[in-house]
């Protein structure tokens, strides 16, 4: 005799019944919260090492595991031991570092900065209001991590429980998986398998991803402020890694923290005034910055965990008036895991395949029309877009490490020199912004010539156009409107346009670094270059081989290409609508047959 089947009224009650019941637990054993995740986290970062421990010596699960423990406990009996002095050292002079910073803030000279509506706003009172907010933050950070800590090493329960709870676990792993995996319906096991890969790949790229970034950014910040002279560079190093944590934000806070230090003691040993170090402090952390954004984030945290500053700023406010420190740490791979549900769940209602990763252009191709957009005027960088770069100082400095050649060859030598080259983009840019903010043009203008040697920008009459480049801007010109955007100066354009195989005529407009308010491509300079065009800002296809330039046609809403051939490379077009090897693969994409050229002119 078969059950009777219960009706939709039913199935509702019994579900709502069993909603409740299951937030009434979970709010009564809500103490049990944080140690079931820390369980949780230790079942994760310890299941690939019990299972290789388990392949390498046939051992069962249960001895592999203990195996696992039994190195886990050593490490941690031997590690206080070893590191736990210094850190202490470091922790107590970053103490006492951000003490004396508070109280240089809130003691700091008096004298007005500022009058309005009558009320002088004196820079007293403005370091004195930082000062406070310093210290009330500070107090509270620290407060929520020695009580962090104080429950985990004096919670002798809670730490039982994190291990059984993790033993068992890692033991039954496999059981779990395949117990759930058969409770669902057959037609969705694919994509749940598909689903708990990428939730995997994104905690374990956080979790690796930010240990090893702690590690490299405290070490790099450690040497750099130690060979400039900034006073306490062990204890800031100690707190630029510690803040790594916090993606986006932490950065910020630990260069600005060592950029007070630097303005109110002053370096160690390097005879110049507080002002003027504190800017040279600024600009290496600035350097370090744009090393980890660049080259580091991409390929040790990859883009999937990455998230939009705004989104990151707000999870981490939010989970740390909600959650406390844990949740601090824990929201970021949460957002991104979050993220990739709600991608799977919005393409499913819209009958869209859940998983593909990137919307690939469409193999038919329509002459014209990219991203969904029909281009009408095309704006091209100069320096890696339309001329080669001059990678002179890259071979330069890698021959210097000639006696490395059995452990490090030329090739590599030179390769790792190119894209440091690279790297100096962004701080190239920002040390001329700086300067043109200090009104000192004249030593911009000096700086200049290092800075396009750095950025392997070669002489004006030396520059070399790439293959393809004057035939394809003419066979572009009868269709489009052509622009160009540059930061060289006019007289450097003018001496370019005199020894290269091309003319001004080629261009319907073209801007400078004389064009420009600040010394960098800008949105305010691509708009006067589409007005003189008369074209809307969706018709125009901005084109560069870094994301400098693509961020500008990014902001007023251009069309963007990417090209690979000078500075730019794969991981920093992740909002680019295109990306080429060179400027002579725009053909098909742009060279519209004359039929189609007449019809749309018409």
């Amino acid at each position: 005799m078969s059950s009777s089947r219960w009706s939709t009224t039913t199935k509702i009650v019994v579900g709502s019944i069993l909603g409740i019941a299951a937030v009434l637990l979970l709010y009564a054993f809500r103490v049990m919260i944080q140690p079931t995740i820390i369980a949780l986290l230790l079942t994760f970062v310890l299941y690939q090492p019990v299972s290789w421990v388990q392949q390498r010596t046939g051992w069962s699960r249960a001895m592999s595991i203990a195996a696992i423990y039994l190195l886990l406990i050593v490490a941690l009996i031997i590690t206080p031991v070893i590191f736990v002095p210094r850190v202490v050292t470091s922790i107590e002079a970053l103490l006492g570092l951000l003490e004396t910073l508070v109280s240089d803030l809130q003691t700091a000279a008096p004298g007005p900065l500022l009058p309005i509506f009558g009320f002088n706003l004196t820079f007293n009172n403005v370091l004195q209001q930082l000062g406070t907010v310093f210290q009330n933050v500070l107090s509270q950070a620290g407060t929520g991590a020695l009580e962090l800590a104080g429950a985990f090493t004096t919670g002798v329960l809670t730490t039982i429980y994190v291990l059984v709870l993790g033993f068992w676990l890692l033991k039954d792993i496999i059981k779990l998986q395949r117990m759930v995996m058969n409770a669902l319906p057959q037609e969705y096991r694919d994509d749940a398998q598909h689903l708990s890969q990428e939730l995997g790949e994104i905690w374990m790229a956080f979790l690796r991803g930010q240990l090893v970034l702690g590690l490299v950014i405290g070490f790099a910040t450690w040497v750099v402020m130690s060979i400039v002279g900034l006073p306490n560079a062990a204890a800031l190093a100690l707190l630029a890694g510690l803040l790594e944590f916090l993606p986006t934000v932490g950065p910020g806070i630990s260069g600005t923290i060592g950029t007070l230090v630097a303005l109110f003691q002053g370096s160690t040993w390097l005879p110049i005034g507080k002002i003027p170090f504190a800017i040279i402090v600024m600009i290496f952390y600035v350097i370090i910055t744009q090393v980890e954004s660049v080259y580091l984030i991409p390929r040790l945290v990859g883009r999937r965990v990455r998230l939009h500053p705004a989104v990151t700023f707000t999870g981490i406010i939010s989970a740390a008036l909600v959650f406390g420190v844990l949740g601090v740490l824990l929201i970021t791979p949460t957002i991104a895991s979050v993220r990739v549900l709600l991608i799977y769940i919005f393409r499913k209602l819209r009958d869209l395949e859940p998983f593909e990763s990137s919307q690939q252009q469409s193999d038919i191709q329509i002459p014209g029309l990219i991203a969904g957009h029909w281009i009408e005027g095309i704006v091209f960088d100069l320096d890696g877009t339309l001329t080669r770069l001059d990678w002179s100082l890259a071979s330069e400095l890698a021959k210097r490490f000639d006696r490395l050649e059995r452990i490090w060859t030329f090739d590599r030598r030179e390769q790792f020199f190119r894209r440091l080259m690279a790297w100096m983009e962004g701080p190239s840019v920002a040390i001329v912004s700086l300067l043109t903010w200090l009104r000192l043009h004249d030593d911009a203008r000096r700086l200049m010539p290092r800075l396009h040697r750095v950025r392997g920008f070669p002489k004006s009459e030396l520059q070399e156009l790439r293959n393809g480049v004057p035939e394809l801007l003419t066979e572009l010109r009868q269709q489009y409107k052509v622009a160009m955007l540059t930061t060289r100066s006019r007289q450097e354009v003018d001496t370019f346009f005199q020894h290269a195989d091309l003319s001004e005529e080629q261009f319907d407009a073209i801007a400078t670094r004389d064009d420009l308010r600040k010394p960098t491509p800008n949105s305010e300079a691509l708009l006067n270059l589409l007005e003189k065009m008369d074209l809307p800002a969706d018709a125009c296809l901005v084109v560069g081989d870094n994301e400098l330039h693509l961020r500008v046609g990014e902001a007023v809403g251009a069309v963007q290409v990417g090209l690979l051939c000078g500075m730019g490379a794969t991981q920093n077009f992740d909002n680019a609508d295109l990306i080429l090897s060179s400027p002579s693969e725009l053909s098909p994409y742009l060279n519209r047959p004359q039929v189609m050229a007449k019809l749309w002119s018409s």
